[in-house]
């Protein structure tokens, strides 16, 4: 009886520390954050934030609650598929949460949730899953605290500024992967809980893609970490149960994701390292002291024995994940992926390891036998912890400097931005409905005052869901290419987001009004004076509302309707690279007013010579958000919807439908009523199944309760038998794979060689800058990336004095790449060309820039090159 109340006082205890620490940490991170302003009705914004608010606000108003959770949005972007691209769980908690709390609070407190949970979730999980003592886990916490509030960075994800800057999904897959990843190290030891740990990977997965694939990759070495091979059957059983269980839930989401994974546009965009900071940031510092300090006291026997099999685990399976990380890290590129998603993981495991040395470490020194001088023996642990503990926290006091401000001007609300109140007086008069003419606004950094760049991609929101153009999600809009061209023809300082797809830096009124009608689209919103006077200039537009600095105008000549039978000429071309050639098509005059490009093999349409009269009209009988039905008399006549093709579009009534430039849908009927929706592809639906037969096998393992592995003594007296040399020697094997082939891709990596590239042409040593250049072309990977280092090669090869093969150069990327590097290149392989005499040559050349890029720098310059 009193060994039983004990333990129930002890238990007691232990769950109060735990809510204690994990309310503290979360009351330290909402304090930067500033607890008023996340329980404030105000609209968030900054960054990002400005933008994923529309999203979330339609999320949580009524498509989820609907049943929809991966809706179509034709809001932005012409149409977009919503989360099939993105990640779900973080949107559903916001849409939870807002049920209780109102949407404004419910989206803060949602972004940051995973932030302000993650110490504490390390620490419980260290203590309950891995049995920690509470020194150990507490510096554990520590370290991902210190994670969390490091200022390196604020787009490699994962710590404040990231998740202020709207990154917060980021924040959900690192809390999940970690969960993960401890589950694991317990499921492994025990020899059962895979199920929990496969739940927390489809969370993992739920939340961010990268994560997931350290995550899933990463269990590889909890196969090396076996000792046996009846230890090694054993474990594989349970991962590869963990792992099925965690795809099926992820099908309904994931597998459809992978199946239009070829409608994504690749960001090529590159993020170089300014110094050694960048990989190490001075909150991490104290981590490494104490990691190291602990690495320095598994010299003491009894510290080493104090180690139990899961944290012994825990410990190797974490290293080995910021081990892979860091090796992706490197390989990133080659790979196709944002190399800066994996360095994160790199911090917050290592921090975690850190902190469990020196924690385990001190928290034996500390118990260590001596009848006379046990209590000061705990006196100086508890006066080491309190030190450390506090002079972390104010380490990190002086390295917080940008998240407070951040997080005021972020949750001060739109309301408080110095220009809003004169945005919203244009409110009533670009007010619309779902299918009013789409609205076009000007790229302008000088919209940081209204709360961010990105603040008018969330205008529908306030004008009764009218559809702007711009959005966030530009890797899964397949119109983003021709939109952002659009976008950069009304702007004085265009953004050009997309490196496979750059935009001209020219204001181009004349072209703008045709793109605006072709892309149902009539309403423009300027800032600049500079694209004011330009369009003002053209008397192509009219101004019909002013609130300075903004203007809005409305295309004169618009007769655009959302479906049209096509007029113009059609021309059928291959899908193989059709984004590439329906963006050029887009923004070349000749292409643009010549032709309707129609992609795909053996179309059944007829010659578009056969054009319909003007005259012909199509009726709308239905138009929703899923569904959409049209009544046309031009029976057989191509059909063109000004909506972004999605496989998901099915056409329901007879014809056929494909895509068309710039990635619009083009249907030919065969009836007169013409039916789209939005339903599901064959994917999707097994997808759906497994996910739904994935729930009801997890129900029932929750009923059976009968996971427990009977052979787990058998597999603990093996690992021991064994020798020391052959347990570790899988594990190590893999871990000096993993070295070498990291430090094998660091030498032979294409960024190192055009950095070096770099240094030997700017001291003028051009022969051999080429050498590097051409290495570092025939390395990378993404298209944007090769384009650029086969520019430079080209430029270095003729400074080297080696005229023909540079020509030959320039010919290679005005032949294959479509990018930022081509007006340039066809300049300069113009001017070579004339000067070798090759006015043919150099004419055609001259010609397609004009035709191309007519109002680019170096078209324009063109005209004083004599």
């Amino acid at each position: 009886m009193k060994n039983t109340l004990i333990r129930a006082i002890a238990q007691r205890i232990r769950l109060g520390g735990e809510v204690a620490l994990t309310l503290g940490a979360a009351v330290l991170v909402a304090t930067i954050l500033g607890i008023s302003f996340l329980n404030s009705d105000n609209w968030p914004t900054g960054g990002d934030s400005a933008s994923h608010l529309l999203y979330a606000w339609l999320y949580a108003d009524s498509l989820l609650f609907s049943g929809y959770v991966m809706p179509w949005v034709p809001e932005v972007f012409g149409g977009l598929a919503f989360l099939s691209y993105y990640f779900p769980l973080p949107f559903i908690v916001i849409a939870v949460l807002s049920e209780f709390l109102g949407f404004a609070p419910a989206f803060k407190w949602g972004a940051f949730g995973a932030a302000l949970l993650l110490p504490g979730a390390v620490y419980i999980a260290s203590r309950r899953w891995l049995n920690f003592s509470c020194l150990p886990a507490f510096f554990g916490a520590l370290g991902s605290l210190a994670f969390l509030l490091h200022e390196q960075s604020a787009i490699w994800g994962g710590n404040l500024l990231s998740t202020l800057a709207g990154e917060f999904s980021y924040s959900y897959g690192l809390l999940f992967a970690v969960l993960a990843m401890m589950a694991w190290a317990r499921a492994i030891s025990l020899g059962r809980g895979w199920v929990l740990a496969g739940l927390l990977e489809a969370a993992c997965g739920f939340s961010h893609g990268f994560p997931l694939l350290v995550v899933g990759f990463s269990t590889i070495f909890l196969l090396l970490d076996c000792g046996s091979w009846v230890s090694f059957r054993r474990v594989f059983g349970q991962l590869a149960r963990g792992h099925l269980l965690a795809f099926g839930l992820l099908g309904g989401w994931l597998w459809p994701l992978l199946e239009m994974h070829g409608l994504t546009i690749p960001n090529d965009a590159s993020f170089p390292l300014s110094g050694w900071r960048d990989l190490l940031p001075a909150t991490l510092w104290p981590s490494i002291v104490a990691g190291v300090t602990g690495i320095a006291l598994l010299a003491v026997p009894a510290v080493r024995r104090s180690w139990r099999q899961e944290q012994a685990l825990a410990l190797r399976y974490l290293t080995s994940g910021a081990g892979l990380a860091a090796f992706a890290f490197m390989v990133g590129d080659k790979l196709g992926l944002a190399d800066i998603r994996f360095f994160p993981m790199v911090w917050l495991f290592g921090a975690l390891v850190c902190g469990w040395l020196f924690g385990q470490a001190l928290a034996v020194l500390g118990a260590a036998p001596d009848r006379v001088g046990n209590g000061l023996l705990r006196l100086a642990r508890a006066m080491i912890v309190s030190a450390f503990g506090l002079g972390l926290l104010g380490w990190l006091g002086q390295h917080v400097h940008q998240a407070p401000g951040w997080a005021q001007w972020n949750h001060s609300g739109l309301d408080a931005k110095p220009q809003w109140h004169n945005l919203s007086q244009l409110f009533p008069a670009m007010r619309g409905d779902l299918w009013s003419p789409r609205l076009l606004f000007e790229h302008d950094p000088a919209n940081e005052d209204i709360g961010s760049t990105r603040t008018l991609e969330s205008l529908p929101m306030f004008l009764n869901h009218r559809p702007v153009l711009e959005g966030l999600y530009m890797e899964s809009a397949v119109l983003g290419p021709a939109i952002y061209q659009l976008q950069s023809e009304v702007s004085a300082r265009a953004s050009s987001p997309l490196v496979r797809f750059p935009t001209g830096p020219t204001i181009d009124p004349s072209f703008a009004a045709k793109h605006m009608n072709f892309m149902h689209t009539d309403t423009l919103l300027l800032r600049s004076t500079q694209a004011k006077a330009a369009i003002e200039a053209s008397a192509l537009f009219e101004k019909i509302a002013e609130s300075s600095p903004f203007t809005l105008y409305r295309l004169k000549q618009f007769d655009s309707r959302l479906v049209q039978v096509v007029t113009q000429p059609l021309r059928i071309l291959s899908e193989k690279n059709w984004m590439e050639d329906a963006f050029t098509w887009f923004r070349t005059r000749s292409r643009f007013d010549a032709y309707l490009p129609v992609y795909g093999e053996n179309l059944a349409i007829k010659a578009a010579t056969q054009a319909s009269p003007p005259s012909t009209q199509v009726g709308e009988k239905l138009l929703s958000r899923h569904e959409l039905v049209f009544e046309t008399e031009a029976i057989g006549r191509p059909h063109l919807i000004k909506i972004a093709y999605h496989p998901r579009w099915q056409l329901l009534s007879k014809g056929s439908l494909r895509i068309a430039g710039p990635g619009f849908m083009l249907i030919v009927p065969e009836e007169r009523e013409i039916q789209l929706v939005y339903g599901h592809t064959l994917v999707a639906k097994v997808g759906m199944a497994a996910t739904a037969l994935s729930v009801f096998y997890l129900m029932f393992l929750v009923l059976k309760r009968k996971q427990r592995l009977a052979v787990l003594p058998e597999i603990l007296s093996i690992c021991t038998a064994r020798a020391l040399m052959l347990r570790w020697l899988p594990l190590l094997t893999g871990w000096g794979i993993l070295v070498i082939a990291g430090t094998f891709f660091a030498m032979h990596s294409p960024e190192r060689a055009y950095n070096h590239a770099w240094e030997l042409f700017r001291s003028d040593r051009y022969e051999a800058a080429s050498e590097q250049f051409l290495r570092a072309y025939e390395l990378r990977k993404p298209t944007a990336k090769r384009e650029e280092a086969l520019f430079w090669l080209a430029k270095s090869i003729i400074l080297a004095g080696h005229r023909a093969e540079a020509k030959a150069r320039y010919r290679e990327l005005c032949e294959q790449y479509q990018g930022y590097w081509l007006p340039e290149s066809l300049y300069i392989l113009a001017l070579l060309e004339r000067e070798d005499g090759h006015s043919t040559e150099a004419e055609s050349y001259i010609r397609r820039l004009r035709e191309e890029y007519p109002t680019n720098t170096w078209t324009l310059k063109l005209d004083t090159t004599k």
